[in-house]
């Protein structure tokens, strides 16, 4: 028996029982509205899709309080014809990112993710002093815990470059940090910027990264 999707059924949830009466779900993560078929979930890399299917990707924040956001991938025509369909998914007033083709929100999540992730144990000693607590944290551990990620969010982005014919980074960085600056909603393929952006950066910090593993002590010493 297939397990159901949290997204999905989180989404469906939020649409009027008029408007949820003409969403067909299909298997366990997708549902169908006016023969567009959406995907609530990150679609694998390089995967190639017809038109009339979108990728919807919830981001869900490290704050209780924070509502969350919704990243929306595919193709541009449908995109435009489920917009009223995305506004009411998003939320009341929260807008929605339009990622680019299909992967992209899958990639955004993932990145992040693993950014909110870095942030955890700064959030987690916030939250302590708030309530008076202490709490230890092994920042060493937690470098090292970083630099890992860091390279697993470097593949991801250069893997994701290749999958759209990008294999060398441009040399000027400036430029794409100009690109980065212009709103997402403006952006055709918000992915394909941001993993050019970190993939830059990324390589960038290697040198730090060896410098710091220089100085780290060694086993057994």
């Amino acid at each position: 028996m297939p397990v159901p999707c949290h997204d999905r059924d989180t989404l469906l949830h939020r649409l009027p029982a008029e408007l949820a009466a003409l969403c067909a779900p299909q298997g366990h993560d997708t549902f169908i509205w006016q023969g567009i078929t959406l995907h609530c979930r990150p679609l694998p890399l390089g995967d190639s899709l017809p038109a009339g299917h979108l990728e919807l990707c919830l981001l869900w924040q490290p704050l209780p309080q924070s509502p969350t956001a919704l990243l929306v991938a595919g193709d541009p025509a449908s995109h435009q014809q489920c917009r009223p369909l995305l506004q009411i998914l998003a939320g009341p007033e929260q807008p929605w990112l339009y990622c680019g083709p299909p992967g992209a929100a899958g990639l955004c999540k993932r990145v992040f993710d693993s950014l909110f992730y870095l942030a955890g144990p700064a959030l987690a000693q916030h939250a302590s002093q708030q309530h008076g607590a202490a709490v230890q944290i092994d920042w060493l551990g937690l470098v090292r815990q970083q630099q890992q990620l860091a390279d697993k969010l470097a593949a991801l982005c250069r893997h994701y470059l290749a999958q759209h014919g990008v294999h060398q980074l441009p040399d000027d960085a400036q430029s794409v940090l100009n690109s980065f600056r212009q709103p997402p909603q403006q952006q055709a393929h918000y992915a394909l910027t941001l993993a050019t952006l970190l993939a830059l950066a990324l390589e960038l910090g290697d040198p730090a990264r060896k410098l710091f593993d220089s100085l780290l002590p060694r086993t057994g010493t």
